[in-house]
């Protein structure tokens, strides 16, 4: 059985999670400072995001650049988060810094490392895990090597995803949680959006499966469809708000290089 703690003690864990995850991260700098600007990170993220903070300084939607590795359609990209609110305030903010190339990679994936760990928290706290263990569930989830390696050194749109994975499985179970008002299926929506808008489709895939299995368990234990629709209408309003990312993916991947 799940034990409810004052919310404010999660949140606090949550932030503090998320520093410590930061302060790995600032060890591994002071070893190697172009630890997060490699490969594709270097010749293709970096440069679309520069234009995509010129963009939006220009009041303009970034939705074309000539910088994109593949091409310059943005949207039929898919991942750079053109459709990302949390990503495109976090380049419009890190590019007003006085940052060196490498130093803006890593706070954009400082930034998403932030907010994995500290979901990764909170979904552990959902289990009854103490804080301890919670706060190793949030360094494991952050800093494991796929992440560290590939997400947050090379191929952005895969961090920017999975930052909100963990995110969207804590919302999905408090929708599913019959103890909750009637609004708990707004739960899951905001994160559904930002993982879906983060531009990576297997991540996408991995939602699915989880909310599957999530329904499947649900329904198992209370043998009622009715108890599923907050579950499916929080998905809905989810992928509703990031139907502008998966329509543009769908309408223009037909004219772009990576078809």
């Amino acid at each position: 059985m799940k034990i409810r703690l004052h919310p404010w003690v999660n949140f606090a864990g949550a932030i503090g999670a998320g520093a410590l995850v930061l302060a790995f991260c600032f060890l591994l700098l002071c070893q190697n400072p172009l630890l997060f600007w490699n490969d594709d990170y270097e010749i293709s993220i970096l440069p679309v995001f520069a234009d995509v903070a010129r963009s939006w300084s220009e009041g303009h939607l970034p939705l074309l650049s000539p910088y994109s590795w593949v091409c310059g359609n943005l949207a039929g990209e898919f991942q750079y988060g053109t459709f990302s609110v949390f990503v495109n305030l976090a380049v419009v903010l890190i590019w007003k810094l006085p940052l060196a190339f490498a130093q803006q990679a890593a706070a954009l994936s400082m930034t998403h490392l932030f907010v994995l760990g500290a979901g990764s928290f909170l979904l552990a706290r959902g289990r009854n895990l103490s804080i301890p263990l919670a706060t190793m569930v949030a360094l494991v989830g952050a800093l494991n090597g796929w992440i560290i390696c590939w997400g947050a050194s090379d191929w952005f749109g895969a961090l920017g995803a999975f930052a909100w994975l963990p995110w969207a499985w804590w919302g999905m179970e408090r929708a599913l949680d019959p103890g909750r008002s009637q609004w708990r299926f707004l739960w899951p929506a905001p994160f559904v959006y930002l993982l879906v808008t983060g531009g990576f489709p297997y991540t996408v895939l991995m939602l699915a499966l989880l909310a599957a299995w999530l329904a499947a368990k649900s329904l198992g234990e209370t043998r009622r469809l009715s108890s599923l629709w907050p579950l499916g209408a929080g998905l809905a309003l989810g992928f509703g708000l990031s139907a502008p990312a998966w329509l543009a993916l769908f309408d223009y991947v037909h004219g772009s290089a990576r078809a």
